[in-house]
């Protein structure tokens, strides 16, 4: 829109019969939420959380917010950093369209709406007179949901939510329906060593609020966390060396307490580097999924947070039945809660059913699983889960290779502990021709992943890069043990037979081509040399 004048202080205009201060815009709260200039022309703000945040700050005393109270009344779930990068993103979008950079003013951790730009009619919310309309047809997800609930029931008084989080807003978190997990830390006073407790927690944190839109609390003490999901971490020295202790008590009734630990240098401990202490991370996050699975399960209501979880238990399952459940549950949860990472989830399982379901259009799978992985890059661009099976994708489907290593390469940074995101930086370096350098990824996911359900997973990716080096016999090994631990799982199936066949064992091969038949009645061991058939990678290492 075009650059608006700002008039000289002390200009007074009408507003709809009333005298009010001279602004250069007006933002109407009753009834559909509209911004004027002062020449009557209409701003266009173009997401429902814009016009949500300029109505939170248009509310606020003062026209004031904090940062923290807007992150959980608009991205309530997502996890810190990424609220705060939602936050940022919608201020340039509010400010875009406005077409001046003063409109939201930032200090100190407080936004406030430019009172020498902005007016509104906020203050009809204490006149008493009925508010029923405010904000008409403006829908969000909770907590700002219950936040508007109560903004209509205002019968004059100041506002409910006119300070900062609260009991408002406490309550309306509470109201999201989404689990809680508690986090708890123990360790000596020297500083050094709660710095290490708190990074190892956050690597943990990071992994679960990827993966849904958890209600994320510290707490001190076990009691207030009773009837949740607790965490606890503790870390002892003794001279250089230090134990870090991970426990999850058991809630209720058929739930076992989960541990696990880590002993090593201290100086390693306080970098969270070590492929050990990534490993206890991913364990611990693995074993909280686990957890809140189970506790949800009980609970008489569908969260998204179950959804997402119980789609994730099936993704890697690789059998269509569980696929297509899984697909289900993340369209619902995507409704419940419109988080990027179910997109993602969605798009990663039908980009391998090009690979999984040889029964199905390729083209087709190919664009309705890009389209929806890059819908969900533009919701969450730190989810460190939805990198990872963004970059697996766009490989899977024939995009940018280039850009899948750097999505790939992003989900490393945001979070090491992922064994998804390195195993999609092999598949990168596979694609640029940098073999050497996927071995020691496909490497590192194992490691990380290796007490995890979907180990198969990065027994194969390793058995890929493996036999591209060269190194058929490791190859072998990792195929046979993916094959073991989900025998339906196809891709090692299909290495297994070109690679005894490859050694010249024809038993072993005529046993792995029986069992693909039962999966594929039609396959033929020719039908690997083929180039629309799904095994590029091993027709690349010279096997078909």
């Amino acid at each position: 829109m075009a650059r608006f004048p700002i008039l000289e202080v002390g200009f007074r205009v009408e507003w709809g019969g009333q005298m009010a201060e001279e602004t250069a815009f007006h933002v109407n709260l009753f009834g559909p939420f509209e911004v004027t200039a002062l020449d009557g022309t209409v701003v266009h703000v173009p997401s429902k959380r814009g016009k949500a945040l300029i109505a939170a700050l248009a509310t606020g005393r003062k026209g004031q917010r904090t940062r923290d109270w807007l992150q959980k009344l608009l991205w309530q779930g997502r996890g810190r950093s990424q609220s705060s990068a939602s936050l940022r993103q919608e201020l340039r979008l509010i400010r875009k369209s406005f077409d001046n950079p003063e409109i939201v003013l930032s200090e100190h951790g407080i936004l406030t709406l430019n009172p020498d730009l902005v007016s509104s009619n906020a203050d009809r919310l204490q006149s008493g007179t009925d508010v029923a309309d405010f904000l008409e047809g403006l829908d969000l997800p909770a907590p700002f949901d219950a936040w508007l609930a109560q903004q209509r029931q205002q019968t004059g008084g100041v506002p409910q939510a006119g300070g900062e989080g609260g009991t408002v807003l406490s309550e309306a978190a509470a109201s999201t329906g989404e689990p809680i997990i508690y986090f708890r830390r123990d360790s000596s006073d020297e500083m050094m060593l709660e710095v290490a407790n708190e990074v190892f927690q956050s690597q943990i944190e990071k992994g679960l609020t990827d993966l849904a839109p958890l209600d994320i609390r510290s707490t001190t003490s076990d009691l207030v966390a009773a009837n949740h999901t607790l965490l606890k971490t503790q870390i002892l020295e003794s001279g250089h060396e230090t134990l870090l202790r991970v426990v999850m008590p058991g809630a209720g009734a058929g739930l076992q307490n989960w541990t696990a630990h880590w002993r090593g240098q201290t100086q390693l401990l306080l970098g969270c580097e070590n492929e050990d202490l990534l490993q206890l991370a991913y364990r611990a996050q693995e074993a909280a999924v686990d957890a809140l699975t189970v506790s949800e399960a009980r609970k008489n209501r569908i969260s998204a947070s179950l959804l997402g979880f119980r789609a994730l238990r099936s993704i890697f399952s690789m059998e269509r039945s569980d696929l297509d459940q899984a697909d289900i549950d993340l369209q619902r949860a995507y409704e419940l809660m419109p988080k990027g990472v179910f997109l993602a989830w969605r798009a990663f399982i039908q980009a391998n059913l090009i690979v999984e379901s040889t029964d199905l259009d390729p083209g087709y799978q190919a664009e309705l699983a890009a389209d929806l992985a890059r819908r969900a890059l533009l919701e969450e661009p730190e989810n460190a889960a939805l990198k990872a099976a963004a970059s697996h994708v766009f490989l899977l489907t024939g995009q940018d290779a280039t850009v899948a290593g750097e999505l790939a390469r992003d989900a490393t940074a945001l979070n090491p502990a992922n064994p998804l995101g390195w195993a999609s930086r092999a598949n990168a370096e596979i694609a640029a021709g940098q073999i050497e350098a996927s071995v020691e990824f496909s490497r590192r996911a194992l490691q990380i992943g290796r007490f995890s359900r979907s180990r198969h997973w990065w027994e194969m990716q390793a058995g890929v890069s493996a036999a591209l080096v060269g190194n058929y016999e490791a190859a072998r090994d990792h195929s046979l043990m993916a094959h073991s631990l989900v025998p339906s799982f196809r891709p090692p199936l299909r290495y297994l037979a070109a690679l005894e066949n490859q050694r010249g064992d024809e038993a072993a091969k005529d046993a792995a081509l029986e069992k693909i038949r039962g999966l594929e009645p039609d396959f033929d061991l020719k039908d690997l040399a083929e180039p629309n058939y799904p095994a590029g990678n091993l027709r690349r290492a010279g096997l078909a």
